[in-house]
């Protein structure tokens, strides 16, 4: 069950295509709407031209709810799935409601809470460092609203190009910096949309603990390979050992220790 339910009655659904607008800036803000199944983007374009990612939409989140006045959009929402299914309230209808029903109010207040937090955590995304970091941060924010965490694979709801737009980076970048992870062992991909969360602390740290819990792992892969307490160093570490016990072995020569 989810809010709003004694506006089910208003509900209209609509089946929309890749990349159909469900809303837009240039359209008046008649409807309010849901996300039934699939999922959708809302963004706006930026004064250089470039589209901003400003909200990813999931099964279950509301949209619509204008922060101008009620004639104005204040950005664009595309579907992003072929089929996607959203349910569309009038908004003049749900209002008169919600203005005789407590218990309505209430929960559009919630859905009202619910949009500034995803607001928010999409903030102290793009407040993150580095693009490693943002990615990383990414991926966990997308399991947490997907599974609520109980999960470590998920497939990802949008393309890289969509993801770069919403972290504000190249789509180079954002493939670069799932390679890194990869490669690093804190995630494993299979396909381009399929990822596998391996090290979730690391991605928690971020950059900032990040190349301490790879060598971690590197020296624990080492340790794993080199299980005998006797293996000899080979190459260059092992001159530096063969000179490093010459000169201790005459040290304790002219010491009589």
């Amino acid at each position: 069950m989810h809010a709003l339910q004694s506006l089910q009655a208003l509900a209209v659904s609509i089946r929309c295509s890749r990349g159909q607008e469900i809303c837009s800036s240039s359209r008046p803000a008649e409807y309010w709407y849901r996300v039934v199944s699939g999922s959708a983007r809302r963004c706006v374009i930026r004064a250089d031209g470039r589209r901003q990612i400003i909200d990813l939409l999931l099964p279950g989140d509301f949209f619509g709810f204008s922060e101008r006045n009620e004639y104005d959009c204040d950005s664009t929402v595309e579907a992003v799935v072929e089929g996607t299914i959203v349910a569309s309230y009038l908004r003049n209808r749900a209002e008169m409601m919600a203005d005789t029903d407590p218990q309505l109010a209430r929960e559009l207040r919630h859905v009202a809470y619910k949009a500034l937090s995803r607001t928010r955590a999409h903030l102290l995304l793009l407040g993150r460092v580095t693009a490693r970091e943002k990615v990383g941060a990414f991926l966990l924010e997308l399991i947490e609203r997907c599974s609520g965490g109980a999960t470590d694979t998920i497939k990802l709801p949008i393309s890289r190009y969509d993801i770069a737009d919403c972290l504000a980076l190249s789509v180079e970048t954002v493939c670069r910096s799932l390679t890194e992870l990869k490669q690093r062992g804190v995630i494993a991909l299979s396909g381009t949309r399929c990822v596998r969360i391996v090290d979730r602390q690391a991605l928690e740290e971020g950059d900032s603990d990040s190349d301490a819990s790879f060598a971690r792992r590197k020296v624990a892969s080492f340790h794993r390979g080199n299980s005998s307490a006797d293996a000899k160093p080979v190459g260059p570490r092992a001159g530096r050992q063969l000179r490093h016990n010459g000169q201790a072995n005459g040290f304790r020569q002219l010491t009589g220790t």
